[in-house]
């Protein structure tokens, strides 16, 4: 059976890269949204105004198995209006010092005093705890979509040079909750096994069949299988 042609783009695509990329977007949204928090904070130092507020509302949510977001509702005046309302969330130790009724120290922005926050320590809690982990997420979603293209190059090489080998499919293996798609397991001549790509479990050779494989002459890549990467 003759299969098409793969091309190193194609190949890296079917290594499901589009998960490195994932992983680079998030890195770039969580280092975005650290960013605003402190420019924010920024604002409020070099810009703020105080007022004396009331505490209008306390709420304690469930926000997973084991994590409560805790939530104050407060009302200010200023000079150029005495109902200004405001809503921040808040550390369960700010909350727990806090009634409903009670004053509270607001800072807001004079320019637009619906920027307002009662806790400004709330605001960059954990920043670089966040940048650690978006260049985190961004460095590992580069390194593997590195790895996924040396990867391709190496198969792609294989094809054009490698040795040419028959082996014997000798066992599927499912993956997914689907159970629709997996992978097939060989072994050649010599006894050397390795697997196949993840797909379609209809695509897959049965057990028993005998398949071609590119193996490196150096044995330091594992061979693939004609099927992942195209005949030669």
């Amino acid at each position: 059976m003759s299969y098409k042609k793969q091309t190193v783009a194609g190949h890296v695509w079917r290594q499901n890269v589009w998960a490195f990329a994932l992983l680079i977007i998030a890195g770039l949204a969580l280092g975005a949204i650290k960013m605003s928090a402190l420019q924010t904070a920024s604002q409020f130092a070099a810009n703020g105004a105080q007022a004396v507020g009331q505490v209008t509302d306390m709420t304690a949510q469930n926000s997973g198995k084991s994590r409560k977001t805790y939530r104050l509702s407060y009302t200010f005046s200023t000079a150029d209006d005495p109902f200004n309302n405001g809503i921040q969330n808040v550390s369960k130790a700010f909350y727990d010092t806090q009634t409903v009724g009670a004053d509270i120290v607001v800072t807001y922005l004079p320019a637009n005093p619906a920027s307002s926050i009662v806790e400004p320590e709330k605001i960059t809690k954990g920043f670089w705890v966040g940048i650690a982990a978006a260049a985190g997420l961004v460095l590992a979603g580069i390194w593997g979509g590195m790895l996924s293209v040396s990867r391709a190059r190496v198969s792609i090489r294989l094809r054009d040079t490698g040795d040419v080998l028959t082996a014997t499919v000798i066992g599927h293996s499912v993956e997914g909750k689907k159970k629709q798609k997996g992978y097939m397991q060989w072994r050649d001549g010599a006894g050397g096994e390795a697997r196949s790509m993840t797909m379609p479990l209809a695509d897959l050779p049965p057990v028993g069949a005998s398949i071609t494989v590119f193996e490196d002459p150096t044995r330091r890549h594992d061979p693939v299988w004609e099927g992942d990467i195209g005949s030669r």
